[in-house]
């Protein structure tokens, strides 16, 4: 690849951060969607080799060509405009045919699938650099493809790609975990009673959720590699709601464990030294959301205006300042992992269903991201800070949709009912 379209690669995030500035917030989410100037990329089919059926390459071709897609990041080009189906090896690449019309590919994804193992090539057509050549030995087509498409995003732009990421969610008794995408749903706790509000870890190595297999709601942590539960100290009175993990470890939660209503905490990851930070007789604080880029902010919902509405704190309690204006019913705000924006569920006065919202707390700034049908809540950001997943009863069920941060590109990706979604590497 040449030095100069390298060095714009990689400066891909601050170019769209300067392009952004002084728009509206519509028009900087609509940028960070279509940033303009993206990658012609072509994704030729994998070939089949000893030892693989049909259906394995079948799998990883739609798959590795759905993750690109979904990234939003690049352009993939109709496999109608290429000059031949596929390719095995780089021996049978021919750069002119791929870089000039009608295919004009920036960037050309081939390569081979066998029995247990992926080997996957990427090039610069323009230049004729290879810039990906490795093999994947994992245990489903399904997650070579995923960890391919994360290797692509990650060589053209040097961010961490989403394909590999995981969406844990609740079905009421059970909390699942699922691929970003909807597949390879698994139970992650099984505790023979409720068990709701999953929160993943931002490294997602553990999970947080509430949990009613005692005579009251109570804070498990459990690991997601093995579900085993990690020791988390109870409380001996009161009520618990909305763990949420700090970028360092901590949790922070709801509970009317010290005074009669639900007040703001901090603790150790175990539950030790648990440090309260909101003191309002009366007055409801809950939802509590770390600014996950710096660890330094809380955002929460409290009544003290006379309706739910969205604040922000300092993690010592102090300088709490009220960032949304809308009256009506705000709900589950939830940091973007860049720390830029906040989304949230709101639902108007006198209403019966809500929509899902994203707001600037520097500006003040929102934007409706969802307009029904149903009602739309629950949002949870991708690791990317560019995608978030919601819950939806449109269908007249309780399940998980993904979207991009501009309400474009809608999908359910759960078929047996879900809610309170958590996404996480």
């Amino acid at each position: 690849m040449k030095k100069t379209a390298m060095v714009l690669l990689f400066l891909l995030p601050v170019l769209l951060d300067i392009r952004a500035q002084d728009k509206g917030l519509k028009e900087r989410l609509e940028i960070l969607v279509r940033p303009g100037g993206i990658q012609r990329v072509g994704v030729a089919d994998f070939l089949p080799r000893s030892g693989t059926s049909e259906a394995d390459v079948s799998t990883f071709n739609q798959v590795l060509l759905e993750d690109l897609r979904f990234s939003g990041l690049l352009d993939i080009v109709g496999k109608s405009l290429y000059p031949r189906k596929g390719l095995a090896s780089p021996a049978e690449l021919k750069i002119k045919e791929w870089s000039s019309e009608p295919a004009n590919l920036d960037y050309l994804a081939f390569g081979t699938v066998e029995a247990n193992e992926v080997r996957a090539f990427f090039y610069d057509v323009k230049t004729g650099t290879k810039l990906i050549e490795t093999v994947y030995r994992e245990n489903s087509v399904r997650l070579s493809a995923h960890r391919f498409a994360d290797d692509i995003v990650k060589k053209l732009f040097n961010v961490d790609g989403i394909a590999t990421s995981k969406i844990a969610y609740t079905t009421g008794k059970d909390i699942m975990i699922m691929d970003y995408d909807g597949h390879n749903v698994r139970t992650l706790v099984q505790d023979g009673t409720y068990a709701i509000l999953p929160a993943l870890s931002p490294d997602g190595s553990r999970l947080a959720y509430i949990s009613y297999k005692t005579s009251r709601p109570t804070i498990e942590v459990h690991s997601t590699k093995d579900g085993l539960p990690y020791s988390f100290s109870s409380f001996s009175r009161g009520t618990i709601s909305s763990p949420q993990f700090a970028p360092d470890g901590r949790i922070t939660f709801a509970s009317s464990k010290d005074s009669d209503a639900m007040e703001i905490y901090i603790c150790n990851s175990d539950g030790s030294r648990p440090r309260r930070l909101t003191n309002n007789s009366g007055i409801i604080d809950t939802s509590p959301r770390w600014n996950p880029k710096t660890g330094n902010e809380i955002a929460f919902i409290s009544d003290r205006s006379g309706s739910p509405q969205i604040y922000i704190m300092d993690t010592d309690g102090s300088n709490v300042r009220r960032v949304l204006h809308a009256g009506g019913q705000a709900d589950s705000p939830a940091w973007s992992p860049d720390g830029q924006f906040i989304a949230y569920t709101w639902r108007p006065s006198g209403a019966s269903q809500s929509n899902i919202f994203l707001l600037d707390p520097v500006s003040g700034q929102t934007v409706q991201l969802t307009f029904g049908p149903g009602s739309n809540e629950a949002p949870a950001w991708a690791p990317d800070s560019r995608h978030l997943a919601f819950q939806s009863n449109r269908t007249g069920k309780w399940e998980i949709y993904v979207m991009n941060i501009d309400g474009s590109g809608q999908k359910q990706v759960s078929r047996g009912g879900g809610r309170s979604p958590s996404w996480s590497k």
